[in-house]
């Protein structure tokens, strides 16, 4: 039985005997399976073991959280691409994340790459840091790092045919028998050999860690991308790779090698369907990890992209609890109108804040109709400046009392990609000003606050569009207690900031008025769907489903 071929379905998944992992209990368990498509030909899968799960008994006698990324290679669209080597630079690779590598590549899909010389003798250089890769490694043809002698490699042909093969001696550059190499790489183990369990018994099999595979199906018509997370006590606590090799199988990989691991492991997606670059890490990092989330990425030698085009209606699987977390609730699944401002102020009811800069009490907001960009009204800010010394002008124009429990829709809340905005109008002649947003960024319980960067506001009495993506840690900074990201599970809007310059102090004095309507969140892509132009009244953005998909980026 494999019920996570039921797309999106949440299901109890008998897999293994007990015996098949070495446990002593002789009857099969079950786990939770989650599954998602967010581009053609690609499955996402969560196998999730946590805590308090009364419904199901686990496979494994921890907690364990894995992310299985399933790709169809004979799907229109899907391609690969090996991290390439620095050429002339010192070392074989310079060290960068799986994310800015797939976003510098224009990639959808990321995972970490092969094992690297942790202390090399090589310095630096305006930043940057080099290294070795332990195994045989190749991008596009061009074999970078020459063979170890006898490893495991995956590779896949320029016409995307996948295979799990032998490196030849050390130091050649073609796999066993001569055989070409076009997008490779290396690792430590071959852990799955035509369909039966071939990780050796030694002490890196029989150690917990979290750890990344790659595997092949039978037909070699499928490659799975796999990632464990571990070092995280009541979260996930590692894999040993026998495990790991046998959940592979379960999930349809005939072979399958492991690649680095530990603080190294990391998957990421780009999977917000917008117009932007901007991929986000969709499990948790060992390295600085907490009770509380994940940690950071690390600076690794090289990771392995993949290509896809974003499928229409993809809903991203929900965030998992971390056991400090409480308060987690529901995400967005669907692009939603939090406030339009058709006879009231919906949750900006005040003006008021301690983060205001020379704000006076004259300072107001009201329904008004003579302007709107959504139904018949908006929202009109009328800002009265105080002209105190030093001169400045900061309004946080709060939304539920800045608490994230007064912020939820429908008891949802966003989650961490897709895009938030608002559609803003300023009349000709005023004085610049800014604006951007600011989001809690956790859960109901236990949040930090993040703000976006600052956006201009167009003076020209036309509305116009003011939204950030969730998922681009470029566009978020700490405002307070937060971490400059917005990783959630949950991510709430506290307030809309209005700042006569693009800070969050100083600037001129400023008075004037703004109008603001339509604010709203697309988990897909813009939130421009909740506002359809004339004559797109098919678009069916209450139904969850983005009006347009982007195309494949250039490769």
């Amino acid at each position: 039985m494999n019920c996570s071929r039921f797309e999106g379905a949440r299901c109890a998944y008998v897999l293994l005997s007990a015996g098949a992992v070495g446990l002593a209990a002789p009857v099969a368990h079950a786990a939770f399976i989650r599954s998602a498509q967010p581009f053609v030909g690609v499955t996402h899968h969560q196998y999730i073991q946590l805590r308090g799960d009364t419904t199901t008994l686990p496979i494994f006698p921890r907690e364990i959280v894995v992310n299985i990324l399933e790709v169809d290679v004979t799907t229109p669209g899907v391609a690969f691409r090996m991290q390439p080597g620095n050429g002339a630079l010192p070392g074989e690779v310079t060290r960068q994340t799986t994310r800015a590598f797939v976003n510098s590549a224009g990639a959808q899909i990321g995972i970490n790459g092969d094992f690297y010389d942790t202390a090399p003798p090589y310095p630096s250089q305006n930043g940057q840091f080099f290294t070795d890769v332990v195994h045989i490694n190749a991008s596009d043809g061009d074999v970078y790092s020459p063979a170890a002698g006898g490893e495991a490699l995956f590779n896949i042909t320029q016409n995307n045919v996948p295979s799990i093969r032998t490196a030849g001696a050390a130091g050649s550059t073609t796999g066993s028998g001569g055989f070409s190499l076009y997008n490779a790489i290396g690792g430590n183990q071959r852990i799955l050999t035509n369909g039966v369990v071939s990780a050796p018994n030694d002490s890196y099999t029989n150690t917990l860690n979290p750890h990344t595979a790659i595997g092949v199906s039978q037909d070699q018509t499928r490659v799975f991308l796999l990632t464990v997370d571990g070092r995280q006590g009541d979260y996930s606590e590692g894999m040993f790779t026998t495990e790991m090799a046998s959940l592979m199988r379960d999930f349809g990989a005939w072979d399958a090698i492991n690649v680095d691991g530990g603080g190294s492991t990391t998957m990421v997606m780009d999977d917000s369907n917008d117009s932007t670059q901007n991929a986000r890490v969709i499990n948790s990092p060992a390295d600085g990890s907490s009770q509380t989330g994940p940690g950071t990425e690390r600076l690794i030698a090289n990771s392995l992209a993949v290509f896809a085009t974003h499928r229409a209606g993809y809903v991203p699987l929900p965030a998992i609890p971390y056991p400090g977390q409480t308060g987690v609730v529901p995400n967005i699944t669907q692009p939603t109108m939090f406030d339009d401002f058709e006879g009231s102020r919906g949750r900006f009811t005040s003006t008021s804040s301690g983060s205001n800069g020379n704000i006076a009490a004259a300072t107001s907001s009201s329904v008004d109709t003579t302007y709107s960009k959504s139904g018949n009204s908006a929202l009109k800010l009328d800002i009265v400046n105080t002209n105190a010394t030093p001169s400045r002008m900061q309004m946080r124009l709060l939304s539920g009392g800045g608490t994230a429990g007064n912020n939820l829709h429908d008891g949802k809340a966003m989650g961490s990609s897709g895009f938030f905005g608002f559609w803003l109008r300023l009349e000709p002649g005023n004085d610049p000003l800014w604006v951007a947003s600011l989001l809690d960024d956790g859960t109901t319980t236990s949040n930090g606050l993040e703000r976006s960067g600052f956006k201009q506001v167009i003076a020209d009495g036309e509305w116009h569009l003011y939204e950030w993506a969730l998922a681009d840690p470029d566009q978020w900074n700490n405002f307070n207690a937060g971490n400059g990201a917005i990783n959630g599970p949950n991510a709430f809007l506290d307030a809309i900031y209005f700042s006569s310059t693009p800070a969050t102090s100083g600037g001129p004095n400023w008075s004037g008025t703004v109008w603001i309507d339509a604010v709203g969140y697309n988990p897909f892509g813009s939130v421009s769907v909740l506002v359809p132009e004339p004559g797109a009244a098919g678009v069916a953005a209450g139904m969850g489903i983005a009006v347009a998909i982007r195309r494949r980026k250039p490769r």
